[in-house]
């Protein structure tokens, strides 16, 4: 079975962890009583951010510059379901990061930043756009706990090392 290519693996993996990242620190910042830690996070969240979004369009590009495996599936439905679920996951991945950049523009947080005051962090429930980012969060989690779901399928039940086509360490064929 051919793998992705290795760029495309490893910028697959980062995706990941910076997303769980990015996902953690915003739920510290949504639940901190702090201020002042809630400033200091904040350019962190945006930083990873803004990386999850850059990783998410260049994996689009190598992967389709670099080719992808054949379809795992036999049924052509089940190849569709997946082709559309990597479609909607990098569809909502970058609105997650556009609904955070539309957060961040409509909030005042950057004049907090600028100012380098705590109080002037804006209340976020007041803010449409970041009823947006959660929404998008959710529907990304969604789709990434069905990814993985599918991907443990065909590797525990299946048993056909189809999670061997994302490592990034390469397998002769």
């Amino acid at each position: 079975m051919k793998q992705y290519s290795q760029r495309t693996a490893v910028i697959h993996w980062l995706i990941f962890v910076l997303f769980i990242a990015a996902f953690f620190l915003g739920h510290e910042l949504d639940e901190s009583k702090d201020l002042a830690q809630k400033l200091s996070m904040y350019p962190m969240h945006f930083i990873i951010g803004d990386l999850v979004l850059l990783l998410t369009l260049l994996r689009i590009y190598f992967r389709k510059k670099d080719g992808e495996p054949t379809p795992a599936n036999a049924n052509p439905l089940l190849n569709k379901l997946a082709a559309a679920t990597h479609v909607l996951m990098n569809v909502s991945v970058i609105a997650v990061v556009a609904s955070g950049v539309a957060t961040v523009a409509t909030s005042g947080v950057i004049a907090a930043l600028k100012a380098g005051d705590p109080n002037l962090i804006p209340d976020f429930h007041k803010v449409e756009a970041k009823e947006f980012h959660e929404l998008f969060i959710a529907i990304v989690l969604l789709l990434v706990i069905f990814h993985v779901a599918a991907a443990l399928y065909h590797q525990l039940i299946v048993k056909d090392n189809l999670l061997r086509r994302i490592m990034i360490k390469r397998f002769k064929d």
